[in-house]
């Protein structure tokens, strides 16, 4: 990420910050967490006080989150403004010594040491924003401890195709193929399966799971996808959950989500 780069994706949520969650309680929304959430749950470690990386976490919906389980969490954004909302956060919780938060580039992570978390998450879609991919999981992966996961959601490139052919730019089109990245408040980049499973294997992690998130109900209209969620929220959640990691349509869902494992031999040469 060029320091232009970070900046503008800074400033974005530094003026977002106050109202971040509040564009987030939408039932759409709502679906899309508890998707993530299940998916969280599969790989949590079994100890309580372990210790949780939640990279680029913002205002700490899953810091808080996972405080509340009694881990250990240390809660990172680039933006100042976020973390100061989350901290607010936290104190109302009584969580102040569940969480720390850290200002950090989930591109350099040098203030924590190697092998330390025993689960590592990047959600909402920091790796996707930094536009260094491979160096963000290089570091995702280094900081996490032996047979740690490391959980990481991305936006979706197949998903994002569609609003470009109707946006109708081809040479837009034509250069998003080929690297994912597009410009919207700011510049991002966007990945295939195929692409995240890669960056995660130069990284030395072995891919356990990779889920879309949503893959069904994110094709119905905005104007009419909060009514139909909000009516019928059990039901819709049970199909995501049914097919979010069907190899065949992972790769539509609006975003990807990917969990890896540091195995020890990574960790530990010797």
């Amino acid at each position: 990420m060029k320091n232009k780069d970070a900046q503008s994706v800074r400033e974005f949520y530094d003026k977002k910050a106050e109202d971040y969650d509040k564009s987030y309680e939408t039932p759409y929304w709502r679906l899309y967490h508890e998707i993530t959430w299940h998916n969280i749950r599969r790989f949590l470690p079994r100890k309580r006080n372990a210790i949780v990386l939640d990279a680029g976490g913002g205002t700490g919906y899953w810091a808080i989150r996972l405080g509340r389980l009694g881990h250990d969490v240390v809660l990172t954004d680039i933006s100042w403004n976020m973390l100061k909302v989350a901290k607010e956060k936290i104190r109302q919780e009584e969580l102040q010594s569940k969480i720390e938060s850290v200002i950090a580039n989930i591109r350099d992570m040098s203030c924590f040491p190697s092998n330390y978390f025993h689960l590592v998450l990047a959600e909402g879609d920091p790796v996707s924003y930094c536009l260094d991919a491979e160096k963000a999981i290089r570091e995702l992966a280094r900081v996490a401890g032996p047979n740690a996961h490391v959980i990481v959601s991305v936006d979706s490139k197949y998903r994002m195709i569609p609003t470009l052919i109707e946006e109708g730019s081809p040479a837009e089109l034509r250069k998003f193929l080929s690297n994912g990245i597009l410009k919207r408040e700011f510049t991002f980049q966007a990945f295939t399966p195929e692409e995240l499973c890669g960056l995660f294997d130069a990284s030395g992690l072995k891919v356990v799971r990779m889920i879309g998130k949503p893959i069904l109900t994110q094709f119905v209209s905005r104007e009419k996808r909060d009514e139909i969620i909000q009516e019928n929220f059990k039901e819709l959640l049970e199909l995501e959950l049914r097919f979010c990691d069907t190899p065949s349509l992972v790769g539509i869902g609006g975003h990807l989500e990917i969990v890896g494992l540091k195995q020890k031999r990574d960790a530990d040469p010797s």
